[in-house]
């Protein structure tokens, strides 16, 4: 997708306490990003190093990395938007169609079986819209598997995954749980050690990213300076 005009800036936004290996599948993601908008000046930015210099750009948007809303850096981010309202924040990636999609694709390469039950593993949030947003997601994960997608969260108020997990098991057969965090790390280890018989790799696997999510980023960057409709 070609940008409109020249001075454009795309602020990818991702939370200044990621680890290395997470660090490493963000900055794949933004690269994967400027070759699909070439056009765009598009910068791997933590979100609290978003700088007075940053806001006297032309034209700023700042698109969270994120899978739903009500995270930090959503926080972040109404900060910075409330110091300067020129500054366009998009909307964060998910809960979106084609998440839901690679959530499955996971799903049939890890081995899953249309019997096993499925528990979406989240990282989890305090927030209503961030509890909304996961809700959302495993609605769209259910409707292009085809069956019943339960909750799990590594923290928050959600379900706890380790009960999502135990609650599956009384349904008989294979649990397995859907990923649903964009990177690996220390998050992801911690579903793959939550006692389910299967579980999948994170939206970002490590390897070179799934085209679907970097055009999702382009989108949410023209959908905040009002070109195209939101994808849900």
């Amino acid at each position: 997708m070609a940008a409109r005009s020249t001075g454009e800036v795309l602020f990818a936004c991702s939370s200044g306490s990621a680890d290395p290996v997470q660090r490493a599948a963000l900055g794949a993601l933004v690269n994967a990003v400027r070759r699909d908008a070439p056009s765009v000046d598009v910068r791997d930015t933590p979100v609290e190093m978003l700088t007075p210099d940053d806001l006297e750009l032309p034209v700023r948007v700042a698109v969270p990395l994120t899978l739903t809303e009500g995270t930090d850096v959503s926080a972040a981010l109404a900060v910075a938007r409330r110091s300067d309202p020129s500054l366009q924040v998009a909307a964060s990636l998910g809960p979106d169609w084609s998440l839901a999609e690679i959530c499955v694709q996971r799903l049939i390469e890890a081995g899953a079986r249309k019997e096993d039950t499925i528990v979406l593993g989240v990282a989890g949030g305090q927030h209503e819209s961030s509890i909304d947003g996961y809700t959302r997601a495993a609605r769209l994960v259910s409707a292009v598997w085809g069956g019943p997608v339960h909750i799990g969260a590594i923290g928050g108020r959600e379900t706890p995954l380790t009960d999502a997990v135990d609650f599956a098991r009384t349904h008989g057969g294979r649990v397995v749980v859907a990923s649903y965090l964009l990177t690996p790390g220390r998050f992801a280890d911690m579903l793959r050690h939550c006692g389910a018989d299967l579980v999948t790799a994170p939206l970002l696997d490590g390897g070179p990213p799934d085209p679907r999510i970097a055009a999702l980023v382009v989108a949410r960057f023209h959908q905040a300076l009002g070109v195209g409709a939101p994808s849900l």
